[in-house]
């Protein structure tokens, strides 16, 4: 008990692994305090030994020859009671690891070592830390909520006009290919489960292997609430433990022979993104993200001599990747998709370079690849209703029937094209001139919406975004921000606020 008593007077805050910790670094156990084990706090007093007689009833110890076996039933609660809150009083807080890593933590304090006869005095805390937990969630859930909207939406503007376009052609709704697996569209109905973080982050070490299962849960949950995903399909892991046979220090930089780096999520498994948390989402979001990445777009490798980078495309953030993807932000925004394997694709590209350690190395990743993996991308369920700029396309709930769900633009994209164009390299008196003819489109975008066609905005939004004119980030700001929230994805409208907010140009987007 002793060991106990001056764990709790111990003014070092206590570490997250508690018992389960496996640091011996001396910077480590300066900062940090563990708690005792059972086996230190075990009570002396040997345990109330009780004996049945023939009929099986239990007899206590100091009975007298004169009492019934009644009067001993009567006595039994009491002395269970008796018992029960012996123990309590020795018990140790089963759980003092689970503190929130973002707040601090006061150390428990006991005004002397004889008050040990209440129980509470070690309840105290940890309902103190879950009460911060519950205010810490609700905090997260308004970062990720605040774009939502009422389910509810009517049609509440009525299109006054047909629009055309330029060459005098009629806008209509698309002709989208009838397929059993497009999803219907309804007005008001389940929503998406939002994603809330796990605050209750364990302490990683520098460069922590992912040692067992708790360990790997901890970390697949850092990484979806620190860049607002679900979690990170099972061939993402496979690469990483690929890349820890040949480089079982430093995984994360096993492909720099041949020009690559694992960068974005893989930075969770490497260790280096241990100061981060929930709060820090509109940091996260950033980490790797280049200056034509849509929300959909997350990166994993990255070159180390250009802007090419290669990573998942989601469509919906709480469902797995569709694509593997690439970019050079330096030439374009066109996305190219690469394919549904991870492996496969990086092979491919290994052929490209042909060179003699490329060829060796995608030896090494074929035999892994045909011994470990198993799973592969499942891609879209769903036909994309445009292309968009970007070419990697846009998917909505559409209903064919009804069509409702999304109309084209008012303008093609050639004549979209042509008229950013113009705008970017007109001076500042033209510019009004040439607003005067984004404004209808701008207008048509926002009626679509209202009438419950929500990839219009959707569409438009993403073609300002790929246009790049920092003058028109708030329009695509506010075009994306309202078609993710009526679209109920809720984590690519706080995605896009921050990228709009502090968009880079570069080949390190790193935000370490």
């Amino acid at each position: 008990m002793e060991k106990f008593f001056a764990y709790q007077k111990d003014s070092r805050e206590p570490c997250k692994y508690g018992r389960k910790c496996f640091q011996t670094n001396k910077e480590h156990t300066d900062k940090y305090k563990h708690p005792p084990t059972k086996d230190d706090i075990k009570v002396d007093d040997k345990k109330m030994t009780r004996k049945r007689d023939l009929k099986g009833k239990l007899k206590s110890s100091n009975k007298t020859n004169g009492e019934s076996s009644n009067s001993d039933h009567s006595n039994r609660p009491n002395e269970q009671s008796h018992n029960s809150s012996e123990i309590n009083d020795m018990e140790v807080p089963e759980r003092p690891e689970q503190t929130i890593t973002t707040s601090n933590s006061e150390p428990n304090s006991i005004t002397s070592s004889s008050n040990q006869q209440n129980s509470t005095e070690y309840a105290v805390p940890s309902m103190r830390q879950h009460s911060q937990q519950q205010q810490q969630l609700l905090l997260t859930n308004s970062t990720l909520e605040d774009c939502s909207v009422d389910d509810g939406i009517v049609p509440s503007t009525p299109t006054l006009f047909t629009p055309r376009r330029l060459d005098g052609e009629t806008v209509s709704s698309p002709h989208v290919p009838s397929s059993n697996q497009i999803q219907r569209f309804t007005f008001v109905g389940e929503s998406q489960p939002s994603q809330t973080p796990d605050l209750n982050d364990r302490e990683q070490p520098d460069d922590p292997p992912v040692q067992n299962e708790t360990d790997f849960d901890c970390l697949k949950k850092k990484i979806s609430e620190l860049f607002l995903i679900k979690e990170m399909p099972k061939e993402f892991y496979d690469l990483w433990s690929f890349c820890k046979r040949l480089c079982s220090t430093h995984p994360e930089d096993a492909l720099l022979s041949v020009g690559l780096k694992l960068v974005g999520p893989y930075d969770v498994l490497a260790g280096h993104m241990n100061g981060f948390n929930a709060n820090d989402v509109e940091k996260t979001v950033l980490h790797w993200r280049y200056y034509y990445d849509p929300p959909e777009f997350q990166t994993i490798l990255a070159s180390t001599t250009s802007e090419f980078h290669i990573g998942y495309y989601r469509d919906v953030p709480l469902e797995f990747p569709v694509y593997i993807v690439s970019n050079d932000s330096s030439k374009n925004c066109t996305i190219q998709r690469l394919g549904k394997s991870l492996f496969q694709v990086l092979r491919h590209h290994l052929q490209r370079l042909d060179s003699k350690i490329a060829n060796t190395l995608q030896k090494k990743l074929y035999a892994y690849q045909k011994q470990k993996v198993t799973e592969i991308l499942l891609g879209r369920e769903s036909l994309p209703v445009s292309k968009t700029f970007h070419k990697a396309g846009i998917v909505v709930p559409y209903d064919r029937k009804t069509d409702i769900g999304y109309r084209p633009l008012s303008e093609s994209e050639y004549n979209l094209k042509k008229i950013l164009k113009s705008y970017h390299e007109a001076s500042e008196s033209k510019k009004m001139e040439v607003m005067d003819k984004l404004q209808p489109i701008i207008s048509y975008a926002n009626i679509a919406s209202d009438e419950c066609d929500f990839g219009t905005g959707f569409e438009l939004g993403i073609d300002f975004f790929c246009d790049g004119n920092p003058d028109l980030h708030r329009i695509c700001k506010q075009l994306l921000v309202t078609a993710y929230s009526l679209l109920r994805r809720p984590q690519f409208a706080t995605i896009i606020k921050a990228h709009l907010n502090n968009r880079r140009k570069g080949p390190n987007m790193s935000i370490l």
